[in-house]
């Protein structure tokens, strides 16, 4: 079947947004990527852990494992600049609370074939914690992914427009849209049965911090529950904080996310110096619990983005990537796994293909 170019329109530009603007490009076709934001991958793409899940986090959710785990290897291929291979990452399943026992966790790592050695940091307190292992995975550096999908919009040919919000009737040109705004995703869509789903959003908070001298070079998670975690901000020496429970300021489920007019100023803004609601106090207690010296950690500043999941996957931790056609001209892509973007784009273009493939024999039809 043969394939004709058409004109697409890619609304938002994070890393999913983005990704698919340039496969689409490579594919021959006119891309257009709009982005509400000053630039690109301002929101959840740039404020989140900056950590490459190969799995391991994820032993209640074989799916989203596997899809971890066989996405990697492309993200790596096409953001190899960005990828941080140095720190050794940790995960450490809780002697309290966790809802997988060392055990599973281990035989859960042997069958999807993820590498694990008994080893842990000496910062962990040894009574808190029923096994710790040392996995194979990697961090990225958001500033130089920011620089090479900037570069790769640029030797594709994607037109990009910053600051530009958009409308439903501005759409109306193209021959096909892929909505990828994540939080933001049912404004864009059509209203048609089952296209405008409810999400889980949540008002999140990455406390940025610097800690002391024998936290360098290491990642650690702590699992599986409601717990902590912190990995280096790619080579500044600082730190990003994640908690279960803490990291989350407000929580509302629906088509589109309820945001409390004081977070309004902090949201995807970055680091923010002493800002005026923080959880970095909870942060530290509950990481004094598991890891030496925790309590000294200087806090240098907080982000704030919205986080976007499925409703009612708790008990799973399921965070699968989604690349729906609504109809002939619309397409969604959602997902909280960075790594998976580069598989999802593949997705994107294969149904644009098809797309131009019809429009092409309609045309020679006539």
């Amino acid at each position: 079947m043969r394939t004709s170019s058409l004109h697409v329109a890619v609304v938002g530009g994070g890393i999913f947004g983005a990704t698919a603007a340039i496969e689409l490009a490579r594919h021959g076709h006119r891309v257009d990527l709009f982005e509400r934001e000053a630039d690109l991958l301002l929101a959840a793409s740039g404020i989140n852990q900056y950590r490459l899940h190969r799995g391991y986090h994820y032993p209640r959710s074989r799916d989203t494992a596997i899809d971890c785990r066989d996405s990697e290897p492309a993200f790596r291929a096409a953001f190899p600049e960005a990828i941080v291979d140095g720190p050794d990452h940790f995960y450490a399943i809780s002697a309290r609370d966790s809802l997988t026992s060392a055990d599973d966790f281990l035989a859960f790592c042997r069958d999807l074939a993820l590498e694990v050695e008994i080893a842990g940091p000496p910062l962990l307190r040894e009574e808190s914690i029923a096994l710790s292992v040392r996995g194979r995975e990697s961090l990225f550096d958001p500033v130089i992914l920011r620089r090479l999908v900037r570069e790769q919009l640029r030797t594709t040919g994607v037109g990009v427009h910053l600051d530009t919000e958009i409308r439903p009737g501005d759409l109306d040109a193209y021959a096909v849209s892929v909505i990828a705004t994540y939080a933001d995703l049912n404004r864009l869509v059509p209203d048609v049965h089952g296209a405008r789903p409810a999400y889980q959003f949540e008002v999140c908070e990455k406390p940025v911090v610097r800690l002391p001298e024998q936290y360098a070079g290491q990642s650690v998670v702590i699992m599986d529950g409601p717990f902590m975690c912190f990995d280096p901000l790619a080579d500044t020496g600082l730190f990003v904080l994640g908690n279960v429970v803490h990291a989350v300021h407000q929580r509302s489920i629906g088509r589109v996310p309820e945001v409390s007019p004081e977070f309004e100023p902090l949201l995807n803004k970055g680091i923010v110096p002493n800002p005026p609601i923080t959880n970095i106090d909870r942060f530290l207690a509950d990481g004094s619990e598991y890891f030496a010296d925790f309590d000294q950690a200087e806090h240098v500043g907080s982000m704030y983005t919205i986080r976007a999941v499925l409703p009612g996957v708790d008990g799973t931790d399921e965070r699968p990537t989604l690349v729906r056609q609504i109809d002939e001209r619309t397409i969604t892509v959602f997902s909280g796994k960075i790594d998976t973007c580069v598989r999802a784009a593949e997705g994107v273009a294969r149904i644009v293909n098809a797309r131009a493939g019809l429009a092409t024999g309609h045309q020679e039809s006539a």
